[in-house]
Parts: structure tokens; sequence; C-alpha cells
């Protein structure tokens, strides 16, 4: 929604987590599962999603 607002939101893949979670019909979800598609869901959508590393490339090469 911060997009639709004018700004650019960043979400920074690596410092964020999850836990497992079992789904509604009994099926077990990994963290590494629930993180990536949750990841997925909310890039170019509600936030564009990167890394530390892409991060600090993009904070170096304008300062």
């Amino acid at each position: 929604m911060a997009a639709n607002l004018g700004f650019k939101p960043y979400l920074i893949s690596d410092a964020t987590a999850t836990f497992g979670r079992t789904g509604d019909k009994g099926k077990y979800y990994s963290p590494e599962e629930i993180h990536e598609i949750n990841l997925v869901s909310l890039n170019h959508e509600f936030a564009t999603v990167m890394d530390t590393a892409t991060l600090m490339g993009i904070i170096e090469s304008v300062i």
C-alpha cells in the first residue's frame, strides 16, 4: 500500500524470517517455503525485494 501513496518501499529478504506452519489440510510448510512464497507475493506488488548486499551496493553507488 505504501507504493500507492507514492513511497518506494524495499523489503530486505535476508533481514526477515518466519516459522514453519501446518496448513488447514495438515500439510507442513517449512520456514524456507513460507519465506520464499511471501517474498514472491510481495515483490513488485507492495515492495521491491532485495538482499542486504544488493541494498548496500545501491547505497554505495549513491554516496
